[in-house]
């Protein structure tokens, strides 16, 4: 049996309007500002905007999966939880990954080569990528958040249930 609804006392997050142009806005925002700062190296920039890509979208799919589920954000803390999530997965993942390309580029290039690149090596990184990488990723899952939604419109002060609530006696 079902009761009466559940009132509502903080609107859920919107997308900005129009939100095909703001979403590649706060896109853009998001992962270009790390990308400017090698604006002299352009390796360092392609990982970093490769990385922050993938960031983006293991939180896109995440914050689908939840809008899809009927709950959606309600402060954009929660949407920059999805991104530093999918940030501390990348980090976390992304020593060994690389490790791996590298091993088999150098293994195509002269055999015996991958001998040298070691899961040690992997481990010996994975703090220094995280050290760098999660302010980063939280930088612009705020800048995101902040750029592509904002706050529904506030809630009808006529229809909020206060008179249906029985005090403690």
């Amino acid at each position: 049996m079902r009761g009466p609804p559940i009132p509502q006392r903080i609107p859920p997050l919107s997308w900005r309007k129009p939100a095909f142009l703001w979403t590649p806005v706060a896109l853009a925002l998001a992962i270009g500002w790390p990308a400017a700062l090698f604006y002299e190296n352009p390796g360092p920039q392609r990982l970093a905007i490769v990385s922050l890509l993938l960031v983006f979208a293991i939180a896109l799919i995440t914050l689908g999966v939840s809008w899809a589920a009927g709950r959606p954000p309600k402060t954009r803390r929660i949407v920059v939880l999805h991104v530093v999530t999918a940030g501390v997965l990348a980090t976390l993942l992304a020593p060994f990954v690389l490790t791996w390309l590298l091993a088999t580029v150098s293994e195509s290039g002269r055999e015996g080569a991958a001998e040298h690149f070691s899961v040690a090596m992997s481990l010996a990184t994975a703090p220094l990528v995280m050290i760098l990488g999660l302010p980063v990723v939280l930088v612009s899952g705020i800048v995101f958040a902040w750029t592509a939604l904002k706050r529904s419109s506030p809630i009808d002060k006529t229809d909020d249930y206060r008179h249906d609530v029985q005090p403690f006696r």
